[in-house]
């Protein structure tokens, strides 16, 4: 018996962007499929703003980008990561503006939700981060648009307020998608996760389970790498050096042993801990770069 795949509800084709002659996104293909909610991560400079702006449709870019018959920008919320408004506008007026942009009653559960009751009567200027983006999740998605994409969502935001957030996100029965930069943020209710790196997606979009399935570490040891590491043994484990630091993975108990006399012969300090989503981002981007 033959089972009915959905189609997506948005797909990049091979979508390309540059500036100045600089690839700012390399081939990319992503779908967006109905209703679930996507996580996309990644380091800055990954490309994730650019992407944001081509399924808006704000920037130049060669491939494609296929939407279904019911997605247009009437049906897209985006929640950029600034938001402005005019200064002297009270959080009210910026409520009913987007109300008449959008052809749609104000969500006034929502609003408290995201607590903008609290602030309805202050101007635009006198808001804080934290508020500003209270105010831009809620523009975002009030209206409950067919699409929501939502930058950086949880930036700035307490973390009652975070899990304000995901709650609104767990509630939604249309396609939600997170772009964030956050591990943390990375690891909440989602159905796939499309990890970014360079401008290129890494792989296939997939669960959680499905990426840690991917590496065959179970744990790693790390240090701030101050100086020349002696790379004895070294080459025999998973290694990848990021952020001033370097990472050295083991496999089991017998590689542990091993991996931690080079550990002790190159750190004065270091920590361990298992294997999560970061390195599993690591460890295939420093594939990718090696590729390059």
């Amino acid at each position: 018996m033959s089972v009915d795949v959905p189609a997506a509800l948005l797909s990049l084709q091979g979508v390309s962007v540059e500036a100045d002659g600089l690839p700012i996104l390399d081939e990319v293909d992503l779908s967006i499929m109905p209703a679930e909610t996507l996580v996309i991560f990644g380091e800055s400079g990954a490309g994730k703003s650019t992407l944001i702006n081509v399924i808006a449709d704000c920037v130049p870019f060669s491939g494609s980008v296929l939407r279904s018959d019911d997605l247009d920008s009437r049906s897209i919320g985006i929640s950029y990561d600034s938001f402005a408004a005019f200064a002297e506008l009270r959080t009210c007026d910026v409520v009913e503006m987007y109300s008449r942009l959008r052809h749609a009653e104000p969500n006034h559960v929502m609003a408290e939700q995201l607590r903008l009751h609290e602030v309805e009567e202050r101007r635009f200027r006198a808001l804080s981060a934290g508020e500003r983006k209270r105010l831009a999740l809620y523009a975002a998605l009030f209206f409950d648009p067919l699409l929501a994409v939502l930058d950086e969502p949880t930036d700035g935001l307490d973390p009652m307020q975070r899990r304000a957030f995901w709650q609104l996100v767990e509630k939604r029965r249309s396609a939600t998608v997170v772009v964030t930069h956050l591990w943390e943020e990375a690891l909440r209710s989602h159905d796939r996760i499309c990890l970014l790196a360079a401008g290129r997606v890494i792989g296939e979009p997939r669960s959680l389970g499905e990426w840690m399935a991917t590496i065959p570490h179970r744990g790693r040891f790390s240090w701030a790498q101050t100086a020349a590491v002696d790379a004895g043994g070294i080459e025999r484990f998973a290694s990848v050096e990021a952020h001033g630091y370097m990472y050295l993975y083991y496999d089991d108990d017998r590689g542990r042993d091993a991996v931690l006399e080079v550990v002790k012969r190159n750190a004065a300090a270091y920590s361990e801990s298992l294997v999560t989503l970061e390195d599993v981002y690591l460890l295939l981007k420093a594939k990718l770069d090696q590729k390059s």
